[in-house]
């Protein structure tokens, strides 16, 4: 096997991010949802997320800034209110999913325009979006800027799971029947596909 190795000092940042985002797969994806402090109601999808710990529950989210240098409506939101849920994105929804990741004006809800049905939190005020699975309502504990500042990860605790019965029931989680999407490089989605089962191992004895 041979290889290209490509060091990262100089390289351009559109190239450092079709590399990660290209080999980083498949990703999940956070599809947030979040209410800015006039009401209106911010829905969009990111790849750079996952879940960080367990005790307390907690979920991060890397979101870039604009090209302008000014936060994207789901950072601001989360900042300015310190809530924001994650809604697991199902093969049914994949189309609006993405369609909410367009640059829609600060001033626009995606979740108007697309016609998304949301449903009431119960702690947080940001709504949930109804045809996910799986919703996760969070609040922020934490912002860690990262190198520069064109990244910051956000880190929030979640106050309350939110799954449909036909997904949980009431012990283990069903991840087939979510049929969740993940993010994979350019324009590229998948879904689970074969899913493979290991047990975890113990130690051999010969380690001891």
């Amino acid at each position: 096997m041979s290889f290209i190795s490509l060091p990262t000092e100089g390289m351009p940042t559109s190239q450092v991010y079709k590399l990660l985002t290209g080999v980083v797969v498949p990703r999940p994806i956070a599809w947030i949802s979040t209410r800015d402090r006039n009401g209106v109601v911010n829905v969009a999808p990111f790849s750079s997320f996952n879940y960080v710990a367990h005790t307390p529950p907690m979920l991060a989210v890397n979101i870039s800034v604009q090209d302008d240098g000014r936060l994207k409506d789901t950072a601001r939101n989360i900042v300015e209110t310190g809530e924001f849920v994650v809604n697991v994105t199902p093969r049914a929804a994949l189309d609006p999913m993405n369609e909410s990741s367009a640059e829609f004006p600060p001033h626009a809800s995606e979740a108007e325009h697309l016609g998304l049905q949301l449903l009431g939190s119960q702690v947080v005020k940001a709504p949930r979006v109804a045809m996910s699975p799986v919703q996760m309502e969070c609040r922020l504990v934490q912002t860690v800027p990262l190198g520069p500042g064109i990244n910051t990860l956000y880190i929030g605790e979640v106050v309350v799971f939110h799954l449909a019965d036909r997904v949980y029931d009431g012990r283990h989680v069903d991840t087939v029947a979510i049929d969740p999407i993940a993010r994979l490089g350019g324009p590229f989605y998948t879904t689970l596909g074969e899913v493979i089962q290991r047990k975890r191992p113990s130690a051999p004895e010969s380690a001891a």
